[in-house]
């Protein structure tokens, strides 16, 4: 039993720091990530793999504004900067606060070996519990179900919510693996705060106004 848990840990360790360079392999780039109002994390290279303080993101432009967390024990950081769990069905956890109300959220995570419990991915903003839809962006096989060694996929996976009618400013987005032995390769998260009115719109409003009061004058 020991010779398989190290056997198993060994190849994923070897898919770990193979995946690496292609960590994002499949996620897209929001058409807002980048424009005023948005804030964007991505995770490459974990280096807490239980609990606090959790992992800020490390791609370039991520913001500090969010913190990916991962609680069940028994877990561990591979040297590919994966985290990995051989012995729990891991638990994670996305915390997101920011200055501005939340209209869009997208969330983009590469698992490899064992995949994502699809079913547990909630969105949590005030006192709603918000689910979604996923999007599979890309899926690589790595030979038969686990728990054989060098077993499992390489998956890519999207998910988006519209937080535009909950004037929340924060969220925590929860997802689970379906079993032990999977190994967190990636994720990326891009947050689109609900616009300003434009000076248009702010026009309109004063004419509006303007013309209420004459029509009482």
């Amino acid at each position: 039993m020991r010779l398989n848990a190290l056997l198993i840990v060994g190849a994923l360790s070897a898919v770990g720091s193979v995946s690496v360079f292609a960590g994002t392999n499949g996620f897209t780039v929001p058409a807002f990530r980048g424009q005023p109002g948005s804030a964007f994390a991505g995770w490459e290279s974990f280096t807490v793999a239980l609990g606090n303080p959790g992992n800020k993101g490390d791609l370039a432009g991520s913001s500090t504004v969010a913190t990916l967390f991962q609680k069940a024990p028994g877990a561990s950081v591979l040297g590919s900067g994966n985290i990995y769990n051989g012995a729990e069905k891991s638990l994670f956890e996305i915390r997101y606060s920011g200055a501005e109300s939340i209209a869009d959220v997208v969330l983009q995570v590469r698992a490899l070996g064992t995949e994502l419990n699809y079913d547990s991915v909630r969105l949590f903003a005030w006192t709603d519990s918000i689910g979604t839809s996923r999007t599979e962006l890309d899926r690589v096989s790595f030979g038969p179900p686990p728990p054989a060694p060098g077993s499992g996929f390489g998956v890519s996976s999207q998910w988006t919510w519209d937080l535009s009618s909950l004037n929340a400013n924060a969220f925590a987005i929860s997802f689970d693996s379906a079993d032990i032995n999977l190994s967190l390769d990636s994720a990326t998260l891009d947050v689109r705060a609900v616009p300003e009115p434009g000076p248009l719109v702010l026009g309109g409003v004063g004419l509006v106004v303007l013309g209420l009061l004459r029509r009482r004058a």
